[in-house]
């Protein structure tokens, strides 16, 4: 299967969501961030981006499956001119940077095998959302190795997507030996619907961990210097700790109580705040300006 997405993040299931992305960047474009049922690491996927999906009726648990099925798409691109090649546990590349990466999922005995391919992607959006603050979270969970990444495109000028997917679709029908593509089904287009909608579009899915973390935040406002450090837990924030230079007429113990046991989700701790008069707890900070501490999705 060949698919593109608007602008979108996808992490892998094993890993925290909030550790992987830029949250303030991420909100701020309004891109949505959404969790795949396979491993690996976080990318950011736009319409320049092809993915390529192979299911495969067996069990594929050896770690040459992903060499194997990324094979195909090597010798496709090789029919193209490019002298692509597989690297590390699963990524192909391209002149020494890559261009694609890939990940695997096993149910039953069926393997689903998918990876992308950057033909024009905007590479810069990439940076952005894919640069998390480092000593914001954390967080037990499998992180992601930033890679030196190239479109293809830079290889093959003279093309524009809808050429370079023509010669890919045509390239994978030969490699499979298949006539033609099909649509896929409608009966399964409202399954994935539904789907959908009933899980992974919540944010417990794509943003809750299972996992217990850590946070920590700190900022220089005209009020003082001010951090706050929390523990998640059941994706609900527990043990704050405010602390810095600031003065205020109201102990910040009490201010910590109130958003004790509050999801950890950045529009439920501000709807929280906005009830609470922050200023008596530190003098001269406004409610905006302490969100600007819960860099959150």
């Amino acid at each position: 299967m060949l698919w593109r997405n608007a602008p979108a993040i996808i992490v892998g299931c094993n890993q925290n969501t909030e550790a992987e992305i830029n949250a303030e960047t991420v909100r701020k474009l309004g891109i949505p961030v959404i969790r795949r049922i396979t491993g690996g690491g976080a990318v950011y996927h736009d319409t320049g981006n092809i993915n390529y999906t192979i299911v495969a009726n067996d069990r594929q648990l050896e770690a040459e499956a992903f060499a194997r099925n990324a094979s195909v798409i090597i010798k496709v691109l090789e029919k193209m001119g490019l002298e692509a090649g597989f690297f590390g546990r699963n990524d192909i590349l391209l002149d020494g940077r890559k261009i694609s990466g890939s990940a695997k999922s096993v149910l039953k005995n069926r393997t689903l095998f998918h990876g992308t391919l950057l033909f024009d992607a905007e590479l810069s959006v990439l940076s952005q959302v894919l640069t998390p603050d480092v000593d914001k979270i954390r967080a037990k969970g499998i992180k992601s190795v930033r890679s030196r990444v190239a479109n293809i495109r830079e290889y093959l000028p003279m093309w524009d997507e809808d050429e370079f997917l023509c010669h890919l679709s045509s390239g994978l029908r030969k490699e499979l030996g298949e006539g033609e593509f099909t649509p896929i089904p409608e009966e399964l287009s409202i399954k994935a619907s539904k789907l959908a909608v009933d899980k992974y579009r919540s944010w417990e899915w794509n943003y809750g961990s299972r996992m217990p973390y850590n946070y920590r935040q700190k900022g220089r406002f005209s009020s003082g210097s001010v951090e706050i450090a929390f523990n998640v837990s059941d994706n609900r924030i527990c043990d704050l700790n405010i602390s810095g230079d600031f003065f205020g007429r109201l102990p910040v113990t009490e201010l910590a109580e109130k958003l004790n046991g509050t999801l950890s989700r950045f529009d439920n701790i501000a709807g929280k705040v906005a009830a609470i008069d922050i200023d008596e707890y530190i003098s001269g900070m406004s409610v905006n300006e302490f969100m600007t501490l819960f860099r959150l999705s």
